[in-house]
């Protein structure tokens, strides 16, 4: 998680300061020079970086811009449009448009993966159902009953209207996840499988 800068006001950082307050690399620092956006003073005797105030909050704003998906050159206008008014209202305006276009977008692919695990939950039920015919031993009907479990807990979730906190969206997806290790362990044949793998004299244990 990076940490915002907190350092005193007025103080120039160096670049490993800056990188240390923000939870960066030196290098992220740079290359936003190189492209233009940020600016620091250098020492002429040392040929030193030292970052200012303004500085600083630039590089704040730069990160969360990337965070939230803009690109660098809609960064880089929205910094021009600080730094011609500092006002923040036209910068305000700007950031606005291109984050409501953001977030269209990424309503667009939510919609496109809802859409693609919709489908694979089809196919799962469908082939839950070939192996419900197919499958009369032990081993199949318990497979069966566990990826039965999965399904279910896996299509009583909800999503998009914040029906499912994060909290709860964590813990269905820890129970589908034991679920599925449960169906994974179900199997005699893959255990003593992993037996023979282990045995001594075998050789180095092959990935479970």
């Amino acid at each position: 998680m990076k940490k915002e800068a907190t350092g005193g006001r007025g103080k120039r950082l160096t670049i490993s300061e800056l990188a240390g307050e923000f939870g960066i690399a030196p290098s992220a620092i740079r290359y936003y020079e190189e492209v233009g956006l940020l600016s620091p003073h250098r020492n002429t005797r040392r040929g030193q970086r030292l970052y200012s105030d303004r500085d600083r909050a630039r590089l704040k704003l730069i990160l969360r811009g990337k965070r939230f998906g803009f690109s660098l050159s809609e960064i880089a206008e929205i910094l021009e449009l600080y730094d011609a008014n500092p006002t923040q209202a036209r910068q305000i305006m700007r950031t606005l448009e291109y984050g409501f276009r953001h977030i269209r977008e990424m309503d667009e692919r939510i919609e496109e993966l809802l859409e693609i695990r919709r489908e694979m939950l089809e196919f799962a039920r469908s082939f839950l159902e070939i192996l419900e015919r197919e499958g009369q031993d032990a081993e199949s009907r318990s497979f069966i009953a566990l990826a039965g479990e999965v399904i279910r807990e896996l299509e009583a979730r909800e999503f998009g209207s914040g029906t499912v906190s994060r909290r709860d969206a964590g813990a269905e997806a820890g129970n589908a996840d034991r679920s599925v290790g449960r169906v994974r362990a179900a199997s005699p044949r893959e255990k003593e499988a992993g037996r023979r793998r282990r045995a001594p004299g075998a050789g180095p244990s092959l990935p479970e």
